[in-house]
């Protein structure tokens, strides 16, 4: 997100590697989510929630908004369903670590 938006560049620098690095990052993460299965994604969640928490701490103590796009409360509320259950999946033996 940092590179599509431009955030750190200079106006005219090149940034196109950059940007082909990043795709090629988020379809491999992509499928490595997918190859894991459904067990592994809920447990990634899990681990996000924290992150999130972090992230939100970040973006307040630089006075930017947390969640400026729409998108990006979508993924904010996918992954903090997917913490909810996993923790309540742990909780209840459903899965174990």
């Amino acid at each position: 997100m940092v590179v599509r938006r431009g955030q750190g560049y200079a106006p005219n620098e090149a940034r196109n590697l950059d940007l082909f690095i990043a795709g090629l990052a988020t379809v491999y993460t992509i499928f490595l989510l997918f190859a894991g299965g459904l067990k592994f994604i809920v447990l990634s969640a899990v681990l996000y929630a924290p992150g999130t928490a972090l992230y939100v701490w970040a973006r307040r103590e630089q006075g930017v908004p947390v969640f400026a796009r729409m998108s990006d409360w979508v993924i904010f509320i996918a992954a903090a369903i997917g913490a909810v259950v996993g923790v309540w999946w742990i909780a209840t033996g459903y899965i174990a670590i």
